[in-house]
């Protein structure tokens, strides 16, 4: 075949089209796969996250810091979109469905996300592609929260976004609610196509009859496309790999300075650099927190049992008084008491994880947050026996101290990483998400 100098300008054009757009989609790989541990466009955790969230995350100081101990890294692989359905907050009728503060700061992280795709939900629901990965947030609220932001309200709708009311709702209603729109996600091609996508749905309820699981149904809700975060449930009674904990939002959040930081990420066994309160715990007795009191004459131990909350409540508020000085005394212990209370979660968790302290948790058969392959909570808190609070100095002055550094920069990274804001939220979960589906890669490299 004769080709003409026309074809041949034409070839040649169309060749080097095909070669610049090899270029810009290589760039796009590296800019998107491999950034480090905490470098990449998406680390948002590392921001205060104030306009999404509405709460401070960790500082902007930390947005470089390198992986520590317990905590995996994260750089490119598994591709996939992030999405939300439309049956709710999606809709132009989106005011007339409550949501929580809570339920809204994690909305709207997952809207900031970088890989989230606004159309991908309603695209594949009418074009099915079982190419296409999504990990999908429900659009509806599905959270029974009342202490969050205000811990303690005699009225919890103060804790429900102004715009999103509830009026004549009782909370423990919600659950029930959300149920068919979570059978209707759970059956759109969209989800189904490709059985590696994962619906995500979070329970922050710890009273059985109120759990989504009850309201809805464990034959809805035992899919394997199913993922979802719970504040409180008993480990021995959740799937595996699909049930998982969340990390509690923290009420009260300790915000280190710069100097601070440092002196945790630059810990050793040198004890010039060790806080001044080996152990510390303020707060109400009950579940066994009155043997705590067998330490108060300790010199190296903070110990405040309460008969009654309302002594310490209101220092323990967004913007209590702190008239205890709970943030003061947690910047200055090495480990912290996160007893269980009527449920099996503490928001205190969270706090001491702010503040670069060790948590000790008294809370058997509690579900940890995420999954191992996220954060290995063993490098980052002590679990102590329910039964064993009296036991509490002597396992903790076992513990060495170039070890107790070590768990400290495991802590304040957890809290950076997975816990500071909704966007810590949403890589802990992507990740759990991603290591529900065998793929060769690490789920790890990818969020």
């Amino acid at each position: 075949m004769v080709i003409t100098r026309r074809q041949g300008i034409i070839y040649a054009i169309a060749v080097l089209v095909l070669l610049a757009h090899q270029i810009l989609r290589d760039d796009n790989e590296i800019d998107e796969h491999t950034y480090g541990s905490h470098q990449h466009k998406d680390d948002s955790i590392h921001s205060t996250d104030t306009s999404q969230d509405g709460h401070a995350g960790s500082s902007d100081d930390n947005k470089h810091i390198h992986q520590q101990e317990g905590l995996s890294s994260i750089s490119g692989g598994i591709q996939y979109e992030i999405t939300a359905t439309n049956y709710g907050w999606n809709t132009p009728q989106k005011y007339s469905f409550s949501r929580r503060i809570l339920s809204g700061e994690l909305f709207n992280a997952t809207k900031s996300h970088p890989r989230y795709n606004a159309s991908a939900w309603e695209d594949l629901h009418s074009n099915p592609n079982p190419e296409r990965r999504i990990i999908v947030f429900l659009d509806v609220d599905t959270c029974v929260e009342s202490n969050y932001p205000v811990y303690g309200a005699k009225d919890w709708h103060v804790n429900v976004e102004t715009m999103h009311p509830s009026p004549g709702r009782m909370i423990v209603n919600l659950p029930g609610e959300s149920c068919q729109y979570i059978k209707k996600a759970v059956s759109s091609p969209a989800l189904t196509a490709n059985p590696d996508s994962r619906l995500i749905l979070l329970d922050c309820c710890g009273v059985e009859k109120f759990r989504l699981r009850s309201a809805c149904g464990r034959e809805l809700l035992d899919n394997p496309q199913i993922i979802i975060a719970y504040y409180s449930i008993e480990k021995s009674s959740v799937r595996p790999l699909y049930d998982v904990g969340i990390t509690p939002p923290a009420i009260k959040p300790v915000n280190l300075t710069t100097a601070e930081r440092e002196d945790i990420l630059t810990c050793s066994n040198n004890t010039t650099k060790q806080r001044k309160y080996l152990f510390s715990f303020q707060g109400r007795r009950g579940y066994g927190r009155e043997a705590l009191r067998s330490f108060e004459n300790e010199t190296d131990m903070y110990i405040r049992v309460y008969d009654e909350r309302d002594k310490y409540k209101s220092d323990i508020q967004t913007n209590g008084a702190d008239s205890n000085n709970y943030i003061g005394i947690m910047k200055q212990s090495t480990f912290a008491a996160s007893p269980r209370g009527d449920l099996l979660f503490s928001y205190r968790f969270s706090e001491i994880l702010s503040a670069g302290t060790i948590p000790v948790v008294y809370a058997n058969n509690w579900l940890l947050p995420f999954n191992d392959q996220i954060v290995d909570w063993n490098k980052c808190a002590v679990f102590i026996d329910e039964s064993d609070y009296d036991k509490t100095a002597e396992i903790l002055r076992d513990i060495s101290l170039e070890k107790r550094c070590e768990m400290q920069k495991c802590a304040l990274n957890a809290w950076d990483r997975f816990a500071s804001s909704r966007s810590g939220w949403i890589r802990g979960l992507v990740g759990v998400a991603l290591s529900t589906s065998p793929s060769g890669i690490n789920p790890l490299d990818s969020i």
